[in-house]
C-alpha cells in the first residue's frame, strides 16, 4: 500500500511551488506571467491531492462517528484553506497586472503545520510558533497529569459532599418534626381529638346504659382510656427525649464526623488543587495569547450575532416584496387590458349582438305563429338592452376596485422598501466588517503574513 503524504509533505509542496516569488519586484512582467500559469497549473494539482486524501481519510474512517472523522480531516482542511488563500493572492495579482494597478503586497505564510490529534486543533507558522507550541503542549501534559493524579480525591469529595447534603436533609426534615411538636396547636389538636372520643363515648354508653349494658361498659372504658391518655399526651409534649429528637441527635453527630473527615481530606488535596488551578489559568493565558484567530474569530462572532436580527428583517422584507410584485405586475395587466377601447367595444358588441339575435328570434317565432315564445325573446331582448348602462357603470367600478387594490400594494411595497433601505443603512457596515473579519480570519488561520511584518500568530 502506498503510504499517503504528510500535512507537513503538502505544505513543504506549497512552499516549494514558489507563489510567493511572484510578488518579488525584479521580475519581469513576462516572468511574472509564466510564473502566475505555472503556479496555477500545481496549485490545481495540489488541490486535486488533497481533496482525494481528504476524502479517501473519510471514507477509511465512515465507521466512526462524526466528530472522530471531522478531526482526521482538520489538518487537511487547514491546508485547504491555505490553498483558498494562495489561489486568492494569486488571483488578486493577475488582477493588478491586467488593470494597471499597484502590485499587492508580499506575503509569507508558516513553515510548520501542527496540532492535536485529540482535539482536532491545527495550525500553520513560523518556527518560532512551532517551538513555543511545543511548549504549550508540554505544559498541557504537566497539567493533564496532575488532573489525572487528583481525579480520585476530587471523586472522593464529591462523594462526601453528595453524602453531606443527604444527611443535611434528612436533618432538615427532623428539625422541622421537632419544631411542629414544640408548638402548642400540635398538643392542643391531640387534646381535642381525645377529648372529642370521650364525649363520643360518654354519650355512646349513655345512650346503650338500659338496651345494652356490655357494649356500654365497653364505651364508658374507652371514656376513661381517652381521659387517662390528655396527661400522657401533656407530658410527652413537655419531654424532648422522642425518638425524633434522638434522630436528630445521632444526624448531628454524622454530620459533624463527616465534615471532620471531608475537612481533612480536603486539607490534603488543596495544594494539589490550588496547583491545578493556577496551572489552568496560565494555560488559557498562554493559549489566548498564542491564538490571534480565536480573538478574531470572537470579534467576527460578537458582529454576527448584532446583524443577526437586522439580516433576517431583510430577508423578511425581500420575502414579502417577491410576493407582492407578481400581484402589481398582475392588477397592471388586467388594468391595461381593461383600459384598452377595444376592450370596451368588444363588451358593447356582445350586448347589441344579443339584442339583434334576440329580436330576430322573436320576430321569427311571431311570423311562425309562436307568438309566447316570440314576447319572451322580445323581453330578453329588451334586458340586453338595459344592460347596456349598466355594464358600463359595472366596467367604471370594477376600474376603481383594480386601481384601489394596485395603489394598496404600491403603498406596501413603497413602505418595505423604506424599511428595507432604512435597516440596510444599519446592516451595511456591519456586514462590511463581517466580510473584512472574514477574511482577516481566514488569512490569520491559514498561518499568511506580510513580509514586512513580524512573524504573526497562525
Amino acid at each position: 500500500m502506498i503510504e499517503q503524504p504528510s500535512p507537513q509533505d503538502y505544505l513543504d509542496d506549497m512552499h516549494a511551488i514558489g507563489v510567493t516569488r511572484l510578488f518579488q519586484p525584479h521580475l519581469s512582467t513576462r516572468d511574472r506571467a509564466a510564473g502566475i500559469r505555472r503556479v496555477r497549473q500545481e496549485l490545481g494539482r495540489m488541490r486535486t491531492e488533497l481533496t482525494l486524501h481528504r476524502d479517501t481519510l473519510s471514507a477509511n474512517g465512515a465507521g466512526a462517528n462524526a466528530d472522530e472523522a471531522k478531526r482526521l480531516a482538520a489538518p487537511l482542511n487547514l491546508l485547504l484553506l491555505l490553498h483558498e488563500q494562495l489561489v486568492d493572492e494569486v488571483s488578486d495579482l493577475e488582477r493588478s497586472l491586467s488593470t494597471g494597478k499597484p502590485m499587492p503586497y508580499s506575503f509569507d505564510f508558516g513553515r510548520f503545520i501542527f496540532g492535536d490529534n485529540d482535539t482536532g486543533e491545527w495550525f500553520v507558522g513560523s518556527q518560532a510558533q512551532y517551538d513555543d507550541w511545543l511548549r504549550i503542549q508540554q505544559f498541557k501534559r504537566r497539567l493533564d497529569a496532575l488532573r489525572v493524579k487528583g481525579q480520585p480525591a476530587r471523586e472522593q469529595l464529591i462523594g462526601f459532599r453528595s453524602e453531606l447534603e443527604a444527611l443535611n436533609a434528612k436533618h432538615e426534615k427532623a428539625q422541622s418534626k421537632i419544631e411542629g411538636r414544640q408548638k402548642r396547636a400540635f398538643v392542643l389538636r391531640r387534646v381535642g381529638m381525645l377529648v372529642a372520643l370521650i364525649v363520643a363515648s360518654g354519650a355512646v354508653s349513655f345512650y346503650y346504659w338500659n338496651s345494652q349494658r356490655d357494649f356500654s361498659l365497653i364505651a364508658l372504658g374507652l371514656t376513661a382510656v381517652c381521659a387517662l391518655m390528655i396527661p400522657i399526651v401533656f407530658a410527652n409534649w413537655k419531654n424532648p427525649r422522642t425518638r425524633t429528637a434522638r434522630q436528630q441527635r445521632k444526624l448531628e453527630a454524622q454530620i459533624l464526623e463527616l465534615k471532620q473527615e471531608g475537612a481533612q481530606y480536603r486539607q490534603s488535596y488543596q495544594p494539589l488543587e490550588l496547583q491545578i488551578k493556577a496551572l489552568e489559568v496560565h494555560y488559557n493565558r498562554m493559549m489566548d495569547n498564542w491564538e490571534a484567530a480565536r480573538l478574531v474569530k470572537n470579534r467576527l462572532d460578537t458582529f454576527i450575532e448584532e446583524g443577526q436580527p437586522l439580516r433576517e428583517r431583510v430577508e423578511t422584507i425581500r420575502a414579502e416584496l417577491e410576493d407582492l410584485r407578481p400581484q402589481r405586475d398582475k392588477l397592471l395587466r388586467k388594468l391595461e387590458v381593461r383600459q384598452k377601447r377595444g376592450a370596451f367595444f368588444r363588451r358593447m358588441t356582445l350586448h347589441i349582438m344579443l339584442v339583434l339575435a334576440s329580436g330576430a328570434l322573436g320576430f321569427y317565432f311571431d311570423y311562425t305563429g309562436e307568438p309566447d315564445y316570440g314576447a319572451v325573446m322580445y323581453g330578453l331582448g329588451a334586458f340586453c338592452i338595459l344592460l347596456v348602462p349598466l355594464a358600463y357603470i359595472d366596467w367604471k367600478n370594477r376600474d376603481y376596485k383594480l386601481e384601489s387594490k394596485l395603489r394598496k400594494i404600491e403603498t406596501r411595497m413603497i413602505q418595505l422598501q423604506t424599511e428595507g433601505k432604512q435597516v440596510m443603512k444599519r446592516y451595511h457596515p456591519i456586514e462590511l466588517q463581517i466580510k473584512t473579519l472574514i477574511a482577516q480570519y481566514k488569512r490569520t488561520r491559514a498561518g499568511i503574513t506580510n513580509a514586512d511584518d513580524s512573524p504573526a500568530v497562525a
